[in-house]
C-alpha cells in the first residue's frame, strides 16, 4: 500500500491499518488521528508534519523514517523501532514509549514533557533543547546522548544509564537520579536543585559551574541525607553516591552535607564550598586551588596531598 491508498481509506472511515507494509511512503502533512498503523512498515517513510495524535504505533517499523513536526501527542509506540529517524520538532507530549528504540535518533527540540519512556533505547540519540519535563525516563539507556540544555525537571530517572551522556547545561530540577549511572558525562553547568541522588554514580562526571544546592537522598527511613553519601569499597551502604574524580569545579556546593564523602582525586577548582559538611570525608590528593571553605566543617576529615593554593579557609584566612 502506498501513501495515498491510506489516505484514501482513512477518508473513507477505515481506522486499523496493523501490520501494512507501508516502506518508504510519502504521507506528509496529512491528518491521521487515532489511526491504528501497529506492527506496520513505515521504515524510510516520509510523516512529517502528519498528525498522529493519539495514534497507535506499537512495534511498528521506523527505521530511518522522517517525522520532523508531526504530531503525536498521546500516540502508543511501545517496543516501537525508531532508530535513526528524525523526530525534531515532534510532539510526543504524554506518549506511551515503553521499551521504544530511538538510538542514534534526532530529537532536537521535540516536546516529550509528560512522555512514559521506561526501559527505551535512547543511546547515541540527539536531544538538546528537547523538553522531557515530567517525564518517565527509569531504565532508560541515554549512554553517549546529547542532552544539552534540555528541560528535565522533575523527571524520573531512576537507575537510567547515562554514561558518557552530554547534559551540558541542563535542567535536573527536583530529577529522580536514584541509582542512575552519570560517569565519565558532561554536567557543566547543569542546575540539580533539589534532585534526588540515592546511589547514582558520579564517577569521573565533569560537574564544572554546576549547581547542586540542596541535592539530596532519600533514605529508606525517610531521613534526608545529601549528596554527599558515597559508595566507599567494601563499605555496605548502597544508598551512596560516588564522587570520586569528579570534576566540580566552579561547582556550588554551598551548604551542601559532604559528611563523610569520598572525594579522592576530585577537582575542586574554585569550588563554592561555604558552610558544607566535610565532616570525616576523605579529601586525598584534591586539587582545592582557589576554593572557597569559609565556614566548611573539616572535623575528622582525611587531608592528604592536597593542593591548597590560594584557597580560602574555614577561618577566612587565604592559603599561601
Amino acid at each position: 500500500m502506498n501513501g495515498e491508498e491510506l489516505l484514501w481509506h482513512y477518508q473513507t472511515g477505515r481506522r486499523d491499518f496493523s501490520r501494512t507494509n507501508l516502506s518508504q511512503a510519502e504521507i506528509i502533512q496529512a491528518d491521521l488521528p487515532e489511526i491504528d498503523l501497529s506492527r506496520t512498515e513505515l521504515d524510510w517513510a516520509n510523516l512529517s508534519g502528519t498528525n498522529l495524535t493519539q495514534a497507535n504505533l506499537n512495534r511498528a517499523d521506523l527505521i530511518h523514517a522522517k517525522l520532523i513536526s508531526a504530531k503525536l501527542a498521546g500516540a502508543s509506540l511501545k517496543a516501537a523501532d525508531l532508530a535513526h529517524s528524525d523526530l525534531s520538532w515532534v510532539n510526543l507530549e504524554n506518549a506511551i514509549m515503553t521499551r521504544i528504540d530511538l538510538s542514534d535518533a534526532n530529537l532536537k527540540q521535540t516536546n516529550l514533557s509528560g512522555a512514559n519512556l521506561t526501559d527505551a533505547n535512547l543511546k547515541g540519540a540527539n536531544l538538546s533543547g528537547a523538553n522531557l519535563t515530567g517525564a518517565n525516563l527509569s531504565r532508560a539507556d541515554l549512554s553517549d546522548a546529547d542532552l544539552t540544555g534540555v528541560d528535565l525537571s522533575g523527571a524520573n530517572l531512576s537507575r537510567a544509564d547515562l554514561s558518557n551522556a552530554n547534559l551540558g547545561g541542563a535542567d535536573l530540577t527536583r530529577v529522580n537520579l536514584n541509582k542512575a549511572d552519570l560517569s565519565d558525562s558532561n554536567l557543566r553547568k547543569a542546575n540539580l536543585y533539589k534532585a534526588t541522588l540515592k546511589g547514582a554514580n558520579f564517577r569521573n562526571a565533569n560537574l564544572r559551574a554546576a549547581s547542586l544546592t540542596g541535592a539530596v537522598l532519600k533514605e529508606v527511613s525517610s531521613s534526608l541525607a545529601t549528596i554527599s553519601e558515597l559508595n566507599l569499597p567494601g563499605v555496605n551502604q548502597p544508598s551512596r553516591v560516588d564522587l570520586r574524580s569528579a570534576n566540580l569545579s566552579g561547582a556550588n556546593l554551598n551548604g551542601v552535607n559532604l559528611q563523610d564523602a569520598n572525594l579522592r582525586f576530585a577537582l575542586l577548582y574554585k569550588t563554592d564550598l561555604r558552610q558544607a559538611s566535610l565532616k570525616s570525608s576523605s579529601l586525598i590528593d584534591v586539587y582545592l586551588r582557589g576554593a572557597d571553605l569559609r565556614g566548611a566543617n573539616l572535623q575528622n576529615s582525611v587531608l592528604s596531598d592536597i593542593n591548597l593554593k590560594g584557597t580560602i579557609m574555614p577561618d577566612g584566612s587565604v592559603h599561601p
